[in-house]
């Protein structure tokens, strides 16, 4: 279960969250930009890129939901469509749509999503991660179970991260 809470962490960077002190920046590229400060909201279309430390985004379309705080705009909600790919060192996730949550540290992935690492995988209907508890729920679809494929290594104590 523990080496499940890590798949989980490939997605964290959505979060804005970074393990050293300094943030990184966020980079995004895209072929397009529609942002509307006074509705909050920036879009983000066309070969979106998004890199923050070691976390990479790539997706068709990115919308990101601001909301005023303090005087700045912080990131309330922001959604990633279209071929959504990511990953975060070894650590990777595919899906068609995926939304996160910044007040509840959550992220939503739906469409087809798997989560992989090395040789261990995880799919399911929908995937829900909650970033701040270290925890995941997978939910199966009509026809469809959860499947989670765990390699261990040969002396069965430990899984076997592969590149």
């Amino acid at each position: 279960m523990k080496r499940l809470s890590l798949l989980a962490l490939a997605l964290f960077l959505l979060v804005g969250a970074s393990p050293q002190k300094q943030e990184p920046p966020v980079e995004i590229r895209s072929m397009r930009l529609d942002a509307d400060y006074g509705k909050g909201v920036l879009v983000f279309s066309g070969a979106v890129n998004l890199k923050k430390g070691e976390f990479f985004l790539q997706s068709d379309k990115l919308t990101v939901y601001l909301k005023t705080a303090n005087g700045t705009n912080e990131v309330d909600w922001a959604e990633a469509t279209g071929e959504v790919h990511m990953s975060y060192g070894q650590k990777r996730a595919r899906c068609g749509r995926a939304v996160y949550y910044a007040q509840e540290e959550k992220v939503l992935l739906e469409e087809d999503p798997i989560m992989w690492e090395g040789d261990n995988r995880l799919r399911g209907k929908r995937i829900t991660i909650f970033l701040k508890e270290e925890r995941a729920i997978v939910e199966s679809g009509p026809g469809k179970p959860v499947e989670l494929t765990v390699v261990e290594k040969g002396d069965g104590k430990g899984l076997l991260p592969r590149p």
